[in-house]
């Protein structure tokens, strides 16, 4: 439903309630916000659980605000097989650093892992406001730079040859960002496969491995590092 100005109070509150979570609107005030989203043109899009919201390849024409629910990115190689790039909650900007250049194209495909809903800004509108707002234009700014921090790791990961080499990195990282020899898997094993691009039973006969091995110990969802030296061997 395209904005109309009779709704913009109701609408604008909504937003804003829901916009002040989000990185794009960071350390700004009340009236900033307001005069941001009074100047855009958008769209409130709903979806229902796995639908497709964009598809790879697709032009890039708006700003696209995923204001509730969630979804997640997968890209395909020409054989057919989809890997899980990542899960992204509400409200977090899709794909900003796509939105300009010259092959702003959808490098992913993108999939509601919920009923969701988003905000679609034309892309004119979106950089009019850019240009008036100094703020906004470093939050934007700092979004596409931890985007593309964000997809260097994730493309040195899906280098890594084995799927205890994936492994192996994926603990590590949690051990850094836990500070625990013992670290809570956040994710399922069904959910590592798909962001790793294997099968189950391949990661679960991976994990197992590295039990019998001494290299690790599993209790359910938490992983303990007996052998942080033979983990990290695993990487070579």
């Amino acid at each position: 439903m395209l904005h109309k100005h009779k709704y913009f109070s109701f609408v604008a509150k909504k937003m804003i309630n829901i916009l002040t979570r989000s990185s794009l609107f960071k350390d700004m005030t009340e009236n900033e916000k307001k005069e941001c989203i009074g100047s855009f043109h958008f769209q409130l899009k709903k979806y229902k659980k796995n639908q497709v919201v964009v598809y790879a390849q697709d032009k890039v024409i708006q700003q696209l605000i995923l204001l509730s629910g969630a979804v997640k990115n997968e890209m395909s190689d020409f054989n057919g097989k989809s890997i899980k790039i990542t899960d992204i909650e509400a409200p977090r900007l899709l794909a900003p650093g796509f939105l300009f250049g010259n092959m702003n194209h959808y490098p992913v495909s993108i999939f509601a892992n919920t009923d969701c809903e988003i905000m679609a800004i034309n892309r004119d509108d979106f950089l009019n406001t850019l240009l008036k707002n100094d703020q906004l234009q470093l939050n934007f700014l700092n979004l596409i730079s931890n985007q593309t921090q964000f997809l260097t790791r994730k493309i040195n990961f899906l280098n890594l040859k084995t799927i205890k080499a994936k492994v192996a990195h994926y603990l590590l990282n949690l051990y850094k960002r836990q500070h625990k020899q013992t670290v809570l898997l956040p994710q399922s094993q069904t959910q590592l496969a798909e962001l790793f691009g294997v099968t189950r039973p391949s990661l679960s006969r991976t994990i197992n491995e590295l039990s019998h091995e001494g290299v690790v110990r599993i209790e359910a969802k938490r992983i303990t590092i007996l052998d942080m030296e033979a983990l990290k061997q695993c990487l070579s």
